[in-house]
């Protein structure tokens, strides 16, 4: 049987060495340095740790049996069993996440040393924690609102988030925090809410998720800073899907977009770019089939959404290369 290709990528490094050393580039002493440095690299290789994704799908087929279970005879449960139901199933997504982790010790904020894998199982598990919660509390409210119950999961979500930052337990903080938001305002106006009111209030909700990411109490920022904006461009454009009120629905969203870009001539986060440029390409043509009231045709609103595209792309490679020239 002939060497492997590790044995022969030694032998030629241990040549290559010899050579450099001979020819006086490096001593003997610094060949030792290079020889035991390169060592260490090979025993560092990452393993694949299949213990971790088995338990990773173990949980998830669990998970999954639970929720068929529950729902196959859910309608046949009384309100208590359903409460305890879901109460169960959180503590137990809870309390898995945290062995997972490997215990509550090892959840110390940023400061965490988790490694990677685990911390995105715990992430999973504590945001699903959050959405059991959350339909708990629901449960035992029995008003018909859902602010009760996303709040409480908000505060789960925000508090597994804070233990251990993960990008999982961002997004559901983010998905949270949406579901309060809509709920405090049916709660509000049952009857008067309006595409406007829910449009400016989300748009809200996205430019706080934006300063927090801005403003490093997110440790996931990018992240961050792609939920605030999205929500904000999305709150924008309700008051159009919602009423029909397309002067709100393209003013606020041109506003969006335009804050987007200036903060990204602050801040180079790529998807600020992105947004700003999506923002500006989809507010422009819904302002000139106002304005034209719709004289100009769908071909012609796509050519124009087309030529947006292309000048507002270009207006995002000159705000890039403001700041990086080389570009």
């Amino acid at each position: 049987m002939g060497p492997s290709h590790d044995d022969l990528g030694d032998g030629a490094r241990e040549q290559a060495l010899r050579g450099l050393v001979d020819r006086g580039v490096i001593s003997a002493e610094q060949a030792v340095a290079v020889r035991e440095a390169l060592a260490g690299a090979k025993s560092e290789r990452p393993r694949v740790r299949w213990s971790e994704i088995a338990g990773y799908i173990g949980g998830g087929l669990v998970l999954a049996g639970a929720f068929a279970l529950v729902a196959t005879s859910w309608e046949e449960l009384t309100q208590s069993a359903r409460i305890a139901v879901l109460a169960v199933l959180s503590v137990a997504l809870v309390a898995g996440g945290t062995v997972m982790a490997g215990g509550p010790r090892a959840m110390t904020g940023r400061s965490h040393r988790v490694p990677t894998v685990r911390r995105r199982i715990t992430g999973v598990l504590l945001a699903l924690a959050s959405v059991t919660t959350a339909l708990a509390v629901n449960e035992f409210t029995e008003d018909g609102s859902f602010l009760v119950g996303s709040a409480v999961g908000l505060a789960v979500a925000a508090a597994g988030y804070v233990a251990l930052p993960s990008a999982v337990g961002l997004v559901a903080c983010w998905g949270m925090s949406a579901a309060v938001v809509g709920s405090a305002i049916d709660e509000a106006w049952p009857d008067a809410a309006d595409g406007l009111t829910m449009g400016v209030s989300y748009l809200v909700l996205g430019l706080l998720w934006g300063l927090a990411s801005g403003f490093g109490v997110l440790t996931h920022r990018r992240l961050g800073l792609g939920l605030g904006a999205g929500t904000a461009l999305a709150g924008a454009q309700l008051p159009l899907s919602w009423d029909g009120e397309s002067v709100w629905g393209y003013s606020l969203t041109l506003a969006v977009a335009v804050l987007l870009l200036g903060y990204y001539h602050w801040d180079r986060t790529g998807v600020l770019l992105v947004f700003g440029v999506l923002g500006i390409t989809i507010a422009v043509p819904e302002m000139v089939w106002d304005i034209t009231d719709g004289a100009i045709g769908a071909a012609a609103v796509l050519l124009l959404a087309g030529a947006v595209l292309l000048v507002a792309s270009w207006i995002g490679i000159r705000l890039h290369r403001g700041r990086h020239p080389e570009g």
